[in-house]
Formats: C-alpha cells, sequence, structure tokens
C-alpha cells in the first residue's frame, strides 16, 4: 500500500495531476533528488527541453487556461528523473483517472481530485488529499511543462488529447 502511495502522488501531480507528478514539486512531496522507485534508478536516456526563464516569465499559463487545456481531455506525460509515464484524464466532475507506468513494472490505476487555486495555480489532489499545485509554461512544440511556485520545473506533457482516452496509453 506504501508503494501505491508514492506512486499515485507522483502521478497526481502531473496531473495536476496529477498529475500527474507529485515527487517533482516542492511543497510536502518528496524532493527531485531524493531516490525514485526501485524500477527507476537510472533517469531515462530521452531528455525533454526545459522551459527557460524566457517562457516562464512571458508564456506561463495560470489556473483558468491550464483548465480550459486539460478538464475533459487526457494527458499523456512523463517524468524523466523516475522513467515514469503516466495518462491521466481530467473529468468535468473535478476526478481524475490515472494510469502510471514505470519502466519495468506493471501498469498501475489510480484516481484523484482536481481543481484550481486563490494564488493562479492548478491543482491536484491524490487519494490520501495531498495537493500538488503547479503552472505550465508551452515548450513551443504541442508540449507543456509543469513549473512550481518556487520556479522548479517538474513534468512535461507531451500530448493532450481531446476526451478521455486512456486506452490510447495501453
Amino acid at each position: 500500500m506504501t508503494h501505491l502511495s508514492k506512486t499515485a502522488t507522483a502521478a497526481l501531480s502531473a496531473a495536476a495531476l496529477c498529475v500527474v507528478v507529485a515527487a517533482c514539486q516542492p511543497q510536502g512531496g518528496p524532493a527531485a533528488t531524493d531516490e525514485p522507485p526501485a524500477a527507476a534508478a537510472e533517469p531515462a536516456t530521452a531528455t525533454a527541453p526545459e522551459a527557460t526563464a524566457d517562457t516562464m516569465s512571458s508564456d506561463v499559463l495560470g489556473a483558468a487556461e491550464i483548465a480550459e487545456l486539460l478538464v475533459g481531455n487526457t494527458v499523456i506525460g512523463v517524468y524523466d528523473a523516475w522513467n515514469l509515464t503516466w495518462a491521466e484524464y481530467f473529468s468535468p466532475d473535478g476526478t481524475t483517472k490515472l494510469l502510471l507506468r514505470f519502466e519495468g513494472q506493471d501498469d498501475m490505476e489510480a484516481r484523484g481530485k482536481h481543481y484550481s487555486n486563490d494564488e493562479d495555480q492548478y491543482c491536484t489532489e491524490d487519494p490520501e488529499q495531498n495537493a500538488y499545485c503547479n503552472k505550465l509554461v508551452p515548450l513551443g512544440d504541442g508540449r507543456y511543462q509543469q513549473v512550481y511556485p518556487g520556479g522548479e520545473k517538474g513534468a512535461i506533457y507531451n500530448q493532450i488529447l481531446e476526451g478521455e482516452q486512456l486506452d490510447a496509453f495501453r
């Protein structure tokens, strides 16, 4: 159960959640330098370009823009530091459905919540009610990167698919 809690927490941040990746955010979750899950000891070799200071200052999406982009849609993303890919559906009713895939492990499923806060951030919440809030920066090629309140960069949203398309990830 502990392993499921950690992975659900990580993924729902990226999702945000979740999801979609809680471990890469600063408020309350494990630091990015903490030990990754057992199957993800080595970082992935294909590292996505990160947001730059220039894009962060001018193109940062706040909560309303993120909600417009995500609600009713499915995100497929990656967190290279943990060799993690995931898909997360952001339901219009405020819930999320998430599929996590750590390299070398079976897919895992999780559920959570999504919402915006009064600091113009978009948040996801895991089943233990841990909230992970961030903004997004467009990378200029149709992908987005999470940015946390202290400027830390998080997961990459590689695709945003219309509607609930978790099966596209399987």
